[in-house]
């Protein structure tokens, strides 16, 4: 079974504007308690499992919907961090991370602007939906 949430994990890492950035903050469904230690905000990436999921009935392809958020110092800095992932995102097509083939991004909603309930850190988050391939690619 591909895991396609930490395809996108291993995937956004890998692209230079956003290591940029977030470093290797990008995590997937919760952000490490040591990231609230320093208490002040900094860029980082949390992609979340958001419900549901299509599959195709005749091939072996997901469609599952993800929320990416982007966190920063400011709305300003997330959202820098956020058009970063949008442009990777974007240009993603049929690339292959940590075993599982990505076919394709489809943006569905957002940025919107919020703070986190959790830290009040500032934060843009937008919803994704992937296509990526079931089997495994070795």
């Amino acid at each position: 079974m591909t895991d396609i949430l930490k395809a996108l994990i291993v995937f956004l890492k890998a692209d230079s504007d956003v290591t940029a950035l977030a470093g290797e903050r990008v995590y997937g469904n919760e952000i490490p308690p040591e990231e609230f230690e320093q208490r002040q905000p900094h860029k980082l990436a949390l992609i979340v499992q958001s419900g549901g999921i299509e599959r195709n009935r005749f091939l072996p392809i997901a469609e599952p919907r993800f929320d990416v958020w982007s966190f920063g110092e400011t709305y300003y800095e997330a959202g820098k961090l956020d058009r970063a992932i949008y442009d990777a995102l974007k240009a993603l097509d049929r690339k292959t991370a940590d075993n599982v083939l990505l076919h394709g991004i489809a943006l569905s909603g957002g940025p919107f602007q919020v703070r986190d309930d959790r830290t009040n850190w500032p934060a843009k988050w937008r919803s994704i939906t992937v296509s990526a391939d079931e089997r495994i690619i070795v």
